[in-house]
């Protein structure tokens, strides 16, 4: 049984992967010999290289990972098992620091990859900006985040699993309820952990962005400016939060290198979203995604954790739900790609209706020039990991010439 959960994974999520990452790469690869779009010649060539080193590093990444699916299936329950953790008199915590650990060891895995991301190749196309003191402190709050907020989660789950016959149905419930919650909270408290965030000064640009959100309806708790170039030089603004928590956040390096125009048709293109209710629908997709992977968790027979060698504890059943989620997510992105690619081009569209065709085309263009996206993707590729539609599409869509 062990080697056919290996089978698996390898057959329906590592291998698939491994496909498509091969398809961008030779597509990328093949497109830096043809002339140059959107960019110049010479950022052209650096955009392509950019995605290459971004997509090699990946591919170790994908091995490292299947190399650990098979150490958890083969060895890891046994291995680090509940009695070694000295919580005889505790079931429920025994089995929450059992699930603990597991998550640590994922996330030191992930720590010499991200490691490389940032503060390798980043730095090395000019992006990353931060040190290495800040890059540990990062990670650091993380990973106390995941101690507590992830134990009190896990707490929590486990106790539903304990104690519900049906607890995969509110398990799902619960953590979609937490996914809202966090998305609640985070502008106000767990963001500012990782960022400073100061008020608008420019009073020109706020009057502009609150008339702006005022056409819509759009209201928020404030402007705020985010200190993102002392990680990062790419651009980027967002609407973070829900209800009265909502709050429009512009990140330093947008105010220094885009237009006020560009800025306003950016920010209208977020306001469509709100306009057309796509967080709702986001939420209720990932609902669908949460019930049919519990589902399927909590269907699992006591023979499989026989076979597997194994006792069908809450903690062993968390660790399944978590390893096989790569392989439900993978599947399952085609079919929130596509929705939110036609929701982008839905924001596209309202966004032009609160500036101009011409003035979100130009401030896209200069997006992708500062941060370096290569304009070409593989059509399979974009179909399993684009949730926005490549940018020729999208000038196209804006009757733009190129």
């Amino acid at each position: 049984m062990k080697i056919y959960l290996i089978a698996l994974y390898f057959c329906f999520f590592f291998l698939p992967n491994l496909f498509l990452n091969f398809l961008q790469y030779r597509h990328i690869a093949k497109m830096m010999k043809v002339k140059a779009v959107l960019l110049s010649p010479r950022d052209y060539i650096e955009a392509g290289e950019y995605a290459l080193s971004k997509l090699r590093l990946e591919l170790i990444n994908e091995c490292v990972s299947f190399v650990f699916f098979i150490f958890w299936i083969l060895w890891g329950f046994q291995w680090i098992n509940l009695e070694s953790l000295h919580f005889a008199s505790m079931e429920l915590a025994n089995q929450v620091a059992f699930i603990l650990l597991f998550l640590i060891s994922l996330q030191m895995i992930s720590f010499p990859f991200k490691y490389y991301q940032e503060m390798v190749i980043d730095k090395r196309f000019g992006f990353g900006k931060q040190t290495i003191q800040l890059f540990i402190a990062d990670f650091l709050k993380g990973l106390g985040l995941l101690l507590v907020l992830g134990g009190l989660i896990l707490y929590a789950l486990i106790f539903l699993i304990n104690h519900l016959t049906y607890w995969w149905f509110w398990g799902a419930v619960f953590v979609l309820g937490v996914i809202i919650i966090v998305n609640f909270l985070y502008p106000t408290f767990i963001a500012p952990l990782f960022n400073t965030f100061t008020p608008l000064q420019d009073a020109v640009l706020q009057e502009k962005i609150e008339k702006l959100m005022k056409s819509v309806g759009f209201q928020s708790n404030g402007i705020f400016v985010m200190d993102a170039s002392k990680r990062d030089g790419r651009l980027n603004a967002y609407f973070g939060g829900f209800g009265k928590n909502k709050r429009v956040v512009l990140f330093d390096t947008l105010l220094e290198k885009i237009s006020s125009d560009g800025l306003i048709a950016v920010l209208g293109h977020e306001l469509g979203h709100f306009k057309h209710k796509d967080l709702i629908f986001n939420i209720l997709i990932q609902g669908i995604f949460l019930f049919v992977l519990f589902f399927v968790i909590g269907s699992l027979p006591s023979e499989l954790f026989t076979e597997i060698g194994i006792k069908k504890t809450s903690a062993n059943l968390v660790i399944l739900l978590f390893l096989f989620m790569p392989i439900a997510s993978f599947w399952f992105l085609p079919i929130v790609g596509f929705f939110s690619r036609r929701a982008e081009f839905r924001a596209d569209e309202f966004g032009t209706s609160l500036s101009s065709k011409r003035a979100l085309a130009e401030a896209l263009i200069r997006l992708v020039n500062e941060n370096k996206s290569f304009p070409s993707s593989h059509p399979l590729y974009i179909a399993f990991h684009y949730t926005h539609p490549p940018l020729l599409e999208r000038l196209k869509a804006l009757d733009y010439d190129i």
